[in-house]
């Protein structure tokens, strides 16, 4: 990092008693901070709506994010791994696959709705 560059860090740098924040271009703040046993770190718009939120836990971290859009894409492979997974949407949910759509479980498996069409 250059002088000038870690000079206006440090000029955009503020810190209260337990957080910290520093300003980014665009408006966005980026800040750390205690909450009660965590710590938490958020990057805010420059309206202050929390945009990435990161809390870490004695469980572990916990990432929330708010956006109009979310996309993650990868090479080789996307895994989700947890003893529950939900998916909710307000309009659609779509699955799309150029070769297979693989369904397993070793419980029951049900498919609720108005109307069921296969093929």
């Amino acid at each position: 990092m250059s002088a000038k560059s870690e000079e206006d860090l440090e000029q955009h740098t503020e810190e209260t008693s337990d957080r910290r924040e520093i300003y980014l271009r665009e408006g966005r703040s980026l800040s750390v901070e205690h909450a009660g046993s965590d710590d938490l770190v958020e990057i805010r718009s420059a309206s202050g709506q929390v945009e990435v939120r990161i809390r870490l836990t004695e469980e572990g971290p916990v990432l929330q994010m708010e956006s109009a859009r979310l996309q993650l894409k990868a090479s080789e492979v996307v895994e989700i791994e947890s003893k529950r997974v939900e998916i909710r949407a307000t309009e659609t949910v779509q699955l799309a696959s150029d070769n297979e759509i693989k369904v397993e479980a070793e419980g029951e498996v049900r498919v609720n709705g108005k109307m069921i069409y296969l093929n």
